[in-house]
Order: structure tokens, then sequence, then C-alpha cells
């Protein structure tokens, strides 16, 4: 049967149609499995990252002997003495006290054995033993009896001897007080706890007013240890960060000795100006520090610290950066050899002389032509700061260190763990005090807390 033409050209179209719909189909298809090839090798390479990851997280477990990233490897020192004594060394035993407080004897009349009667005693033989009294509250009346002046035409009275003016706390507490905080570095609240178990009632804000008041009263001290620093033959001079108020200033210390004393001073800058300041423009001594840019200006002599200079270049892998390591090692060891063995019986001429010469082998140093960029740093380092290394071997008591001003530091930095910092410049000012104070007390070898007590005596004196 044979289909008209209406019908063959019906059927045309319909299948025209039906072609297009399939082929729009596989278009889609095509695109959809496009997609997934994409994604799939996306899957393929995260899934080869994570079995990397896994393969080596399955290694760092199954190593035991390996420390955990946060440990640091130990460091033995080549040729370390055994701790401990010596075999044969005499043993050491607590030396018998210099003063007896209170003398008990013991007897007995029983045996604390067995319980039979005694005989008189057959020798006799003596212990000492050393404690510690609690501390308690003493508390003091003055019935203080007023008389009248007849010349100034007022009431008069004895004023006592153990109290600021307008003051109920003692100067002994308030002292203590002060040794609580700045030696011990103790928070103020630990500070009011402790004394709450003595039964001495104070608060917080009053035991800040109580540093605040000792502070004021060791202003003089303070003042009398800038003019040793600047009238020194020899100062050390480090700084630290400290913040004020949640802002990040600096802590500036300065240290000197023949007679000892240290200085603290805030700051919010961290430049010459400050070292001008602490020194005074007629300082004649020798300044030891680091090669922070700050202490350059400073006409003073100075003595670079070696330590910061050999940490530095110990630190090089390179062959040339070992080398220049071990020059400088062995430059700065027969330095102080000659220091340790002549320089008290060198005149000045031959002291300056033999520090020139050091000076002259680091200049020979710097110029030998250096590839390594480490080198070649340390070297132009040598240059800028030529006739900056051996000031110690020319001049006695200079140290070839800083590390007496990183030492003043360091008390300050464990406080700065704890605080954080300062809430105000006026605290600040008034720690920076106290901790002069603390620290110069540490090198003299005096009581901090009697040398506290000692200041705010003098004010009651100079008030009666």
């Amino acid at each position: 049967m044979f289909l008209s033409y209406e019908e063959l050209r019906n059927e045309n179209l319909s299948l025209r149609k039906e072609n297009r719909e399939l082929r729009g189909i596989i278009a889609e298809l095509r695109h959809e499995n496009e997609t997934l090839k994409a994604r799939f090798e996306r899957l393929g390479g995260q899934l080869l990252k994570l079995q990397k990851e896994n393969k080596e997280l399955r290694a760092q477990i199954s190593n035991k002997d390996d420390p955990p990233p946060f440990v640091k490897p130990p460091r033995q020192k080549e040729g370390a003495k055994k701790p401990g004594s010596k075999k044969g060394h005499r043993g050491m035993f607590r030396a018998i006290p210099s003063h007896v407080n209170e003398e008990r004897k013991l007897t007995l009349e029983c045996c604390p054995h067995c319980g039979s009667k005694l005989s008189e005693p057959q020798e006799e033989r003596d212990r000492y033993v050393e404690d510690l009294v609690p501390p308690r509250l003493h508390v003091t009346k003055y019935r203080i009896e007023r008389y009248y002046c007849p010349r100034c035409k007022r009431l008069v009275e004895k004023k006592p001897d153990d109290v600021l003016p307008g003051c109920q706390l003692g100067i002994r507490l308030m002292s203590y007080v002060v040794y609580l905080r700045e030696e011990m570095r103790l928070p103020v609240n630990m500070v009011q706890r402790y004394l709450a178990r003595v039964k001495v009632t104070v608060s917080q804000g009053e035991i800040e007013r109580i540093c605040t008041v000792a502070a004021e009263h060791s202003l003089p001290l303070y003042e009398g240890y800038q003019d040793d620093l600047r009238t020194s033959e020899t100062v050390n001079m480090d700084e630290t960060g400290m913040r004020v108020n949640g802002e990040n200033n600096w802590l500036w210390t300065g240290v000197t000795k023949d007679p000892d004393a240290v200085v603290f001073k805030n700051d919010e800058h961290r430049s010459s100006a400050v070292v001008k300041d602490l020194l005074g423009d007629d300082f004649s001594g020798v300044l030891g520090s680091d090669f922070y840019s700050a202490y350059n200006p400073s006409n003073a002599r100075k003595q670079r610290c070696w330590a910061h200079l050999l940490r530095e270049t110990r630190k090089f892998e390179s062959a040339e950066g070992k080398r220049l390591h071990t020059c400088l090692k062995r430059t700065r060891e027969r330095a102080s050899r000659w220091v340790d063995e002549q320089q008290a019986r060198a005149s000045p001429a031959i002291r300056e002389e033999t520090a020139f010469q050091y000076e002259q082998e680091l200049v020979d140093l710097s110029q030998q032509e250096w590839n390594d960029l480490d080198c070649q740093r340390i070297a132009k380092r040598l240059v800028r700061h030529s006739g900056e290394f051996f000031n110690y071997v020319a001049c006695p008591g200079v140290e070839a260190t800083n590390n007496r001003a990183e030492r003043a530091l360091r008390p300050y930095v464990v406080k700065r763990k704890i605080s954080g910092g300062h809430r105000s410049w006026k605290g600040a000012g008034k720690h920076a005090i106290l901790m002069s104070v603390l620290a110069t007390c540490g090198l003299r070898g005096e009581n901090f807390r009697n040398t506290i007590e000692g200041a705010l005596r003098q004010t009651v004196a100079s008030a009666s």
C-alpha cells in the first residue's frame, strides 16, 4: 500500500521533530558527561592528596622516637661535666646559726623504749633548729597628749615615728606590701589574699596606693641612681617592649658599677633621644650595648656586645659562614685571655695599642672577599662599628658583652608575662622607680624592704 504525498510529508515532519529532540537530549548528556569527568578528576586529586597525608601521619605515629614539633631538641654541650659532686668531695653541711633566740633543755626520767628508770645524764649534745615565725598583725594605740604653745598660740603634739602622716598602716607594713608586690612579683589580688590571712584587711586600690606612696618617697634614691649612671666610667644599656593601656611602648634600662646602680625609664619611643636623656650631655664613659642603631648617635666611647655577634654567626651553615664564626671566636678568645692575664699590669698606652691591634684584625677580616650574603652583612657591620669591639681591652672594668643590662631586664620580662603591662603611664613610672631601687639593692647586696622602709622613715623624720 502506498502512502499519499500528504501522509509522507507529515511523517517526514514528525521524524524531523523527533530528530531535533533527540539531538537536544544527546547534547545535554554530553554536557553532563563532561561535568562528571571534571568532578571525577578533582575528586581523584583530592583522594591522592589525602592518601599522601594519611601515609605521612601513619609514619609519624609509627615512629615513636620522633618528638612532637613543639618539643625543642636537647642541647648537650661538648665536654659538659657530669652534674653533682666529684667522688671524694667533702660533704657540705648547714652552718651553725650566728645567734640563738630561745634555748630549751630536754630531759628524760624513763627510757622511751622500755620505760625503765634512767641514770644521771652521761653526756650532753647541742642541736640547732631554725624555724620561721608566721607574721601577725601588731596594733599600737597611741595616747597623744596635746600641749598649748603660748608663743605659737596653737596646740602641739609629738608625732609617731612608725607611720606616715595621715596614714593608718604602719611603715613596716607598707614596706612589706611593696616587697610582696615588687620583689616577689605577686599580683594585687594575691597580696590582698596573703594579708587577709594575717588579719590585715586592705583593698586592691589601697595596695596600689601604698606602692605609689613608696615610689614617691623613693624618688630621691632614683635621682641618685641617675646621677651615678651619668658620672660612671662604664654603662650598659638595653631596651624591651612594654605595653601601657594596651599600646606598645618601651622600657629602657641603664646599668653601671662602681657604684652599682640600675635605672629604668619608660618611653613611647625607641630612639637615640632616650639614650641621650638617660646618659645626659656630659657622659664621658664607655657605653656597652647591642648593635641597635639608637645607640649609634651617642658621642660616648662604645663597646658592642660580643655575645650578640657570635650568637648570630654561630647559626651560619655555609663553609664561609663557619670560617667567619671561627675567626671571630678565636680573636675574641685571645683578647679575653690577654685581659685576664696582662691587662691589670699593662700601662694605658699598651692597653690602647693592644686594643687597636685586635680591631685591625677585624678590619682585615671584613676586607676579605665573601661570597656568602650573611658573611657580607657581618663584614659591613664590622666596618660600620670599627673601633667598638675591643674597648674592654683598653678600658679596665668594661665588659665584652651586654649581659648586665639584659640580666637587669629579665625580672621585668617575667613580670610582664604575669601582668601583661600597665594601665597608665603613672603606674608605669611608679614601677620603674621601684624596679630601679629593687635592682640596685640586688647589685649592692642591700635589703630592698629595709631600703623602702628607710625612704618612708625619712619623711617621718623630716616632718617631726
